[in-house]
């Protein structure tokens, strides 16, 4: 359901259609350095055999315009199940909060303070941090006892999780109609996800350099300890419970308004300024701190072009499994895609089943989009294709949710996409023609199309978590 299926005459036509402006399927053996060996190219590249498979399938299958969003039907016969996951949360998360947020921030403020301290000795800017340099080896070794305090904490909160994921969800299993076969679909859905890369220890280190830097170590640490404590139960219980939802695969889609003023090279090489650079200068950071989402996807190390990366969210923490298509290892770039209306990839965004510490589960990527067939209006915009495993349900399907389901995280990067837009261009152009040139999008589900506002006048209050609008005369 939701995908979006056509009819064997629509569906040659959009072959034919896709066939001229997508990317080849094996865009990974053209031009990306030495070709690999299946099992290497997965090594480095953060892959999984079952994953590789579903997604080309899926590409292949399922032909769609890959500029616009699924049909997705919501069942409102699903308000009673959202109800019942929603209050088995409450009584169980806040007595968890209380009990654990204190006693794990005490411990993991160390390591925020002294990610903070080594970062302010990195030069401005650092893409790419030396892990084999003695002053990062150092920070590595005082952060290790405080690391395995952490752990302990992790432990205790996942066994909560475990145990009162079954003494709620069993019950409803068995007591509502077609529990064992719908958990056995969403199962299914679910398994192309699981067994992806384990989370890197070393990685979130690096990761917490950047974050200390962007938002300080008080927030950052504050920020981890709720990732702990709060997003695996989000994940696992609220977003693919296969206790009690039937799951399926959603796609969804945002692409931001046109920077082909910019040029791609340049926006794909800024967007990588912003986001997987550790240290850029200070006012960049200051502006960063600002943003609502703040990603920060750090270069991996030369043995993979895969590493963890880290999503800043207001008040938490994510983890992902970000490959970078710009890096090189083993002499090799190679990068399947599977967006239609990719112009220049730049990372893909791994959701894994297994990584408990993003709330989502899926296949995303961010790219620079040519916005063909549907969205030319766009192009050379920032694309952010979406397959992620949901519910049909209200509350992770309507746009309007107050849970961070599918439905809300598509309305939110339409709301999200300007911000970095217009850093990027004022950071390529200056602050004032990326004043001029500001442009939000109607949000909604299918295709959010460009507003009819261009440019935002001195007068006008600058939009919410925006600091490019609110600086007039500011230079790059």
């Amino acid at each position: 359901a939701g995908q979006g299926r056509l009819s064997d005459p629509q569906t040659k036509l959009l072959r034919i259609e896709m066939a001229s402006v997508a990317p080849s399927p094996d865009v990974e053996a053209a031009g990306q350095g030495t070709i690999l060996d299946e099992s290497v190219r997965m090594r480095i590249n953060g892959e999984t055999k079952a994953q590789m498979e579903h997604a080309r399938r899926v590409k292949e299958e399922v032909p769609r315009d890959t500029t616009v969003d699924d049909v997705w039907e919501v069942d409102e016969q699903l308000k009673s199940a959202d109800s019942y996951i929603m209050h088995c949360t409450f009584p169980y998360l806040l007595p968890k909060l209380l009990i654990l947020f204190l006693p794990m921030f005490l411990v993991t403020l160390p390591i925020a303070i002294f990610a903070r301290a080594y970062a302010a000795v990195l030069p401005t800017p650092t893409d790419k941090v030396n892990r084999a340099a003695p002053g990062f080896i150092l920070y590595v070794l005082l952060c290790s006892p405080f690391v395995l305090l952490v752990l302990v904490f992790v432990a205790i909160s996942r066994a909560a999780d475990g145990l009162f994921y079954y003494v709620f969800g069993i019950p409803y299993l068995l007591l509502s109609k077609d529990g064992w076969a719908r958990r056995r679909r969403s199962i299914a859905v679910l398994r192309p996800y699981m067994g992806g890369p384990r989370i890197r220890i070393v990685d979130v280190l690096v990761c917490a350099l950047g974050h200390t830097l962007r938002n300080g170590p008080v927030e950052w640490c504050w920020n981890f300890v709720v990732m702990v404590i709060v997003i695996p139960w989000l994940k696992y219980f609220i977003n693919t419970n296969t206790l009690v939802m039937d799951l399926s695969e959603r796609f969804i889609q945002q692409i931001s308004t046109s920077l082909t003023d910019c040029g791609v090279d340049a926006v794909a090489d800024t967007a990588r300024r912003i986001i997987s650079r550790t240290k850029q200068a200070g006012d960049l950071r200051g502006r960063l701190d600002i943003w609502k989402f703040c990603p920060h996807y750090p270069y991996p190390p030369p043995s993979r072009r895969w590493a963890i990366g880290m999503q800043g969210a207001n008040k938490v923490v994510l983890l992902t499994h970000t490959t970078h298509a710009s890096e090189a290892a083993l002499g090799s770039r190679e990068q399947w895609v599977f967006s239609n209306s990719v112009e220049k990839p730049i990372w893909r965004v791994m959701l894994w089943y297994n990584n408990p510490y993003h709330f989502l589960t899926g296949f995303v990527e961010a790219s620079v989009s040519h916005g063909r067939p549907s969205q030319t209006d766009k192009v050379h915009g920032g694309e952010h294709p979406m397959w992620i495993v949901t519910s049909h349900s209200p509350m992770l399907s309507h746009r309007d949710s107050k849970v961070s389901g599918v439905g809300p995280i598509d309305s939110f990067f339409d709301r999200w996409l300007p911000v970095i837009v217009d850093e990027v261009r004022a950071l390529l152009r200056g602050a004032d023609v990326a004043r001029s040139m500001h442009q939000e999008v109607v949000s909604k589900d299918g295709v959010s199309r460009p507003a009819a506002a261009v440019g935002l006048d001195p007068s006008q209050e600058a939009p919410s978590g925006n600091p490019r609008m609110a600086a007039v005369t500011e230079g790059p």
